[in-house]
This record gives structure tokens, sequence and C-alpha cells, in this order.
């Protein structure tokens, strides 16, 4: 017999942005773009269980910073689920309320972490303890608008980013080069399908989702060694014209 060990895992519902919901394991989460328009007063988060036991899950919303060029996270008010903690049985499911508790200044974007936790269930000692258990964590970015800040509910971003507004270079980062990405917009940007050239050579960096640039913010992601001195940029972004390709800033 081998003891259940536990293992965390995140996923960044990104990650699936052609899919309408996020799946791992035995849990299913939907939607994977949940936003707060400028007027509304709460958002919708559904929990569905697939396998054929209970299951007990946690769901928090945290504060989503970007702070030279790394994610930040703190714990915050301004936006909380309810209720907090579930237990879904087995093939159901369960609706989460995003609920806005303050209002969001005009003109900006405010962004947050919604994180749902699967809580171990209590071990039963009269059944063999066998395999690995995964105790799976699903981070899913939540953004909320304040007056004037333009949303679409119908399209395929909820709010678009100013491609103008966006920038990129290389910088040393602890003698390693790294992509810095600068968003002067009041939108996040998300970049996926991502791709440097340099010269002769292409170099994919993202198949997918490789990840957010927050309103005045900057993030950082390391290159290849060979990757010191690209002089293109080409990326799917949520934008009006979804292909952003560009040369860097000095």
């Amino acid at each position: 017999m081998t003891p259940w060990l536990t293992h965390k895992l995140l996923f960044a519902a990104g990650c699936l942005a052609s899919a309408q919901a996020l799946a791992a394991g035995n849990i299913l989460i939907w939607p994977i773009d949940p936003y707060l328009a400028p007027d509304a007063k709460a958002a919708e988060l559904w929990i569905q269980n697939q396998s054929s036991e209970a299951t007990t899950m946690q769901v928090r919303v945290v504060g989503w910073q970007q702070q030279d060029g790394h994610e930040k996270y703190q714990p915050q008010q301004d936006v909380v689920a309810s209720p907090p903690i579930v237990q879904i049985a087995g093939g159901g499911k369960q609706l989460i309320r995003l609920i806005k508790q303050n209002v969001v200044p005009p003109n900006q974007e405010q962004a947050y972490r919604i994180v749902v936790d699967e809580i171990p269930q209590p071990r039963d000692n009269n059944k063999p303890q066998m395999g690995l258990k995964l105790q799976m964590r699903y981070s899913i970015p939540l953004f909320a608008y304040g007056a004037g800040m333009v949303t679409e509910e119908a399209a395929g971003n909820h709010a678009n980013t100013e491609p103008a507004k966006l920038s990129w270079r290389v910088v040393d980062g602890s003698g390693k080069p790294t992509l810095q990405v600068t968003n002067r917009g009041n939108v996040h940007a998300r970049l996926s399908k991502v791709t440097l050239r340099q010269g002769s050579q292409q170099r994919v960096l993202a198949d997918g989702l490789m990840g957010y640039v927050l309103p005045g913010s900057q993030r950082e992601w390391p290159l290849p060694a060979s990757l010191s001195r690209p002089d293109q940029l080409s990326a799917t972004i949520n934008a009006r014209s979804e292909q952003w390709q560009t040369s860097p800033v000095n």
C-alpha cells in the first residue's frame, strides 16, 4: 500500500482561451472570463463536480497587481465570493456570486484573481489508500469596470485594449535577456500566440496564453539566451484587430 500524496496544481483559465469552461480533474468551471460591467452588482461563476463523490471547494477573490514586472496578490474586500465554501454532490453544480462591495472609480479597470481550492475530504481509514491524490487549485482572472468604460457582453472580448498603448523591449534580467511589455492604456492586454523574430530566426514563446499586462503596468518574461536582440514581436491580443505586430522601443 502506498500513502496518499497531496499535490497542488495552479491553472490559469486563460490557458483555455478558445474554450468556454475550465476543466481539470473532475471539476468544470465556467465562464473562464467573468467580469463586472460598470452597472453590474455581481457576476456569476459556476462550479460543476463531474465525479460520483461529493467535493468541497473554497472560493476567494484576491487583488491582482503587477510590480517590477511580476505578479502580486493581496487580500481585499472590494469583491467577495458568496458562498465562500461549498460542498457539491457528485454530478452536481453550484452557483457562486461574485459580489461588488465598492464602486470602481470612473474610467478605471480593476483586476482580481478568483482562487478556487479543492478542500481535501476526510480520510476513510477503512478503505485502502492507494495512488496519487491531486489537490487542485484554479486561478481565474476577474476584471471590474468603472463608469465610462466600454464593455461588450456579446463580443469575443468583453473589453478591448489599445495596441498603440502597448510596447515592448528586451531588458537585462539578472544577466539574462527578458521580454518586458508595457501597457499605458486603461484596459488589460491579454497576450497569446506570441512569436519573436530575430533576423531570419523565429521563436514561438507561447502557442496559447502567455499572460496579461494590467493597465499602467509592466510584465516580464525570461527569454532564451539566443534571443537577446529580437527585432519584431507578433501576438494575438484582446483588441478589435486581434493581431499585434511591432518592433521594440528603445
